[in-house]
């Protein structure tokens, strides 16, 4: 424990002290702005109600900006994980540390997550400014933070395989981007699918459904333990990549 506790202090340490971060956050920021800047000018409709259940929905999902953001932050976030270390020579010594390869594993994967996190984190300062000027439910804005936060797990494990495949942070980068973008459009088949059995499986699988039905207050155990699953897949191909003679090579 200590071990995996001092590994991701030192990648929370390293991502911090690079310029991309800043760069990635004020983009990250710049964009939820806009999210938030669309949401006044709806409250400002004097048809809505200003207790509108659907502020969540709007946030988490109702967008162009939300789902650009989850698209490329994962990637940016998680490039320079293993490509940086390996390009710069760096991996020989971590790896022959006094550490397991599970364990600079889910370091890389956690200090991705948690700078993930405190990304979300930030935006919570939008809705405390909201609820001093309007009255609305708390609920469903937890569970969009929620499964925000368990969409993120995700797509930080495909951000960490991806960068684990090469040595250039930009085609990690891309990798990631292509792999997030495939695993999304699993939920688009649903409007050419007609067979309930297939329709109910594709629901299932489909990222999109389940921040919405986050986003509406809904609680299930199923997307979290899809969610689960998927990264730990993901975290352990990432442990044979590495651990591969090849590749240390």
């Amino acid at each position: 424990m200590q071990n995996l506790l001092a590994l991701t202090t030192r990648e929370v340490k390293a991502f911090w002290y690079s310029p991309m971060a800043y760069a990635v956050g004020a983009l990250f920021l710049f964009m939820q702005g806009g999210v938030f800047t669309l949401l006044i000018t709806v409250l400002n409709d004097p048809r809505i109600d200003p207790t509108w259940a659907k502020i969540s929905q709007l946030f988490f999902g109702g967008t162009f900006f939300f789902w650009f953001s989850i698209l490329i932050i994962p990637p940016l976030l998680t490039m320079r994980t293993f490509s940086e270390e390996k390009r710069t020579g760096t991996i020989e010594t971590l790896l022959t540390a006094p550490v397991s390869d599970a364990q600079v594993v889910l370091a890389k994967f956690l200090g991705a997550w948690l700078a993930y996190l405190l990304l979300w984190v930030c935006t919570v300062v939008l809705f405390l400014i909201l609820s001093t000027h309007t009255r609305f439910d708390w609920g469903p804005i937890i569970t969009g933070y929620a499964g925000t936060g368990l969409l993120g797990s995700v797509l930080i494990s495909f951000g960490i395989l991806a960068s684990s495949l090469t040595r250039n942070q930009v085609i990690a980068a891309l990798l990631s981007f292509v792999a997030i973008l495939l695993l999304f459009s699993l939920g688009l088949l649903d409007a050419f699918i007609h067979n309930p059995q297939a329709t109910s499986l594709i629901r299932y699988l489909s990222l999109i459904e389940h921040t919405r039905d986050f986003s509406r207050g809904i609680l299930d155990t199923r997307p979290l333990v899809f969610y689960v699953s998927l990264s730990a897949v993901c975290l352990f191909l990432t442990g044979r990549v590495i651990a591969s003679p090849r590749w240390r090579s």
